[in-house]
């Protein structure tokens, strides 16, 4: 990270580093950053999404993932990826291209695809909000100003770049979910859990509990269930305009239910509660039949009658866009990554 921002400041003195406060604090107790001209900017986490025109992740996908997540209030800038020694579908950069990667984009010059989010509201039935303890582990000003927002409207409204998971944790007992797809009932179904993905993220936790691979272009919502009771209950891929909502019953033995965005962990849910998932470009709503609360249609333009019809949201653009290294860099991932299409049995040694 130092090597980078000594970079930017030698070859791009009017930008500004912005870093998150412990990861400046790193810097500053490692003396990595030396001088003037190596100064990075911080602040709380309000105030660097308002000022963020470019997020450059080093790591994993999981790097990625949470620093997109942070911006679930407002639109994503572009991202892009290095790989620091893992391998993953959103890093199509080795940290060895920094240079001309990041002089490509700010000529204007970088390829990128459009990889759109999905847009979960959680209604409660109640104002309790109960936090894993991994979470209550966390850098604390994160945790609260994420619960800032789950406080408004009693209800949560997060994006996924890769999925939402609802899962039992570390209890015994299945959860059991009344799921609807456009208002219309589709089962009650008794698992481990559940999974909506997005197409980029079909080749993450879904495609482990047997979902399908969906091309990142594809416009679908991948519904994917974790070791269901009924073997009958196979993986679906939906429209990108279907509206789905699950209902914790009442029935479930277990009194907390877990959910993930991104592979976080989000403030448990409990039965009763209500679950809605969408595309973030909009879903087609019907008058009169199950729908997320009024007040939290914030990306959408509602009356009391809803007439039939698609929901175009903000004129924010919606989506993610990453820097891409060229057009194939889907087929090479799922060639070298997944080994696509791969025999089981060894080479043959000549």
């Amino acid at each position: 990270m130092a090597e980078f921002i000594e970079f930017i400041h030698a070859e791009y003195p009017s930008l500004n580093v912005i870093v998150s406060e412990d990861v400046a604090e790193e810097l500053r107790m490692g003396n990595h950053v030396k001088g003037a001209k190596t100064a990075v900017y911080t602040g709380k986490v309000a105030e660097i999404i308002e000022k963020t025109d470019l997020i450059v992740s080093l790591g994993g996908d999981g790097t990625t993932l949470r620093a997109v997540l942070a911006f679930s209030s407002g639109s994503v800038p572009p991202v892009l990826c290095f790989a620091m020694g893992t391998l993953g579908f959103l890093l199509p950069f080795d940290f060895s291209t920094f240079k001309p990667s990041f002089r490509a984009v700010f000529e204007s010059r970088a390829k990128a695809i459009h990889r759109t989010r999905l847009e979960c509201h959680v209604v409660r039935q109640d104002e309790d909000i109960v936090l894993s303890p991994s979470r209550q582990r966390e850098k604390r000003e994160i945790v609260e100003y994420e619960l800032a927002h789950y406080k408004q409207h009693h209800a949560t409204m997060l994006y996924a770049m890769n999925d939402i998971s609802l899962h039992r944790g570390s209890q015994p007992g299945l959860i059991k979910l009344d799921i609807y797809i456009d208002s219309e009932y589709l089962t009650t179904t008794n698992a481990d859990g559940l999974i909506f993905a997005t197409p980029t993220g079909s080749t993450a936790y879904s495609l482990s509990s047997g979902g399908p691979i969906a091309h990142p272009l594809v416009p679908c919502i991948l519904l994917t269930p974790v070791c269901p009771q009924l073997l009958s209950f196979r993986p679906l891929v939906l429209p990108a305009t279907s509206h789905i909502m699950i209902q914790l019953l009442s029935g479930n033995r277990n009194e907390l239910i877990k959910m993930t965005i991104d592979g976080i962990p989000q403030p448990d849910l409990r039965p009763g509660d209500e679950i809605h998932v969408v595309n973030e470009n909009g879903t087609i709503y019907i008058p009169g039949k199950h729908q997320p609360p009024k007040t939290l249609r914030s990306r959408q333009s509602f009356d009391d009658y809803i007439e039939p019809g698609y929901s175009s949201g903000t004129e924010q653009p919606n989506g993610i866009f990453c820097i891409a290294k060229d057009e194939n860099d889907w087929t090479v991932g799922i060639n070298e990554l997944l080994g696509f299409n791969s025999s089981f049995k060894g080479q043959k040694r000549g």
